[in-house]
């Protein structure tokens, strides 16, 4: 029984060093700076921000809703880690599809946008972070008239 609570506290752990990595990537897109360039990386890049699922134990994407309960999505982005608890500070993204509007469907999710809702997030009901491409934070939606 001790070697499973073992694998829950190692799990735990691979997974805060895991969200360190991200959020560390997520840093240096938003403060690499040249003296020529200026925040090069970010424009390259074309966001500072690396989009992420969290997959709970059970095998489903986490899902949160922001304090007005309008918005409900899987999208997220990391903000700060609370490395000793194993805890983190999250922003949601708000899933857009191709006309622009919020939609709850993975499927019809064309563009991520950041909003100001945040949650803290106890790692020890994830089982896995799943990285996005960050193409979805920079895509125009472009809506051309029918006529």
């Amino acid at each position: 029984m001790n070697s499973k609570l073992g694998g829950n506290k190692e799990s735990k752990h691979i997974l805060c060093e895991a969200l360190i990595e991200l959020k560390s990537f997520q840093d240096l897109l938003k403060s690499s700076q040249s003296k020529y360039f200026g925040n090069l990386l970010a424009k390259i890049i074309g966001s500072d921000t690396i989009p992420f699922f969290l997959v709970t134990k059970k095998g489903v994407h986490l899902s949160q809703v922001d304090p007005s309960g309008y918005l409900e999505t899987k999208y997220f982005r990391i903000e700060s880690i609370d490395s000793e608890n194993c805890r983190i500070t999250i922003t949601l993204l708000r899933p857009l599809d191709v006309e622009g509007n919020y939609t709850k469907s993975n499927y019809d999710v064309v563009r991520l946008e950041k909003t100001s809702a945040r949650k803290v997030i106890d790692l020890s009901t994830i089982g896995a972070i799943q990285p996005l491409d960050t193409e979805l934070l920079r895509r125009k939606i472009i809506i051309e008239p029918k006529w």
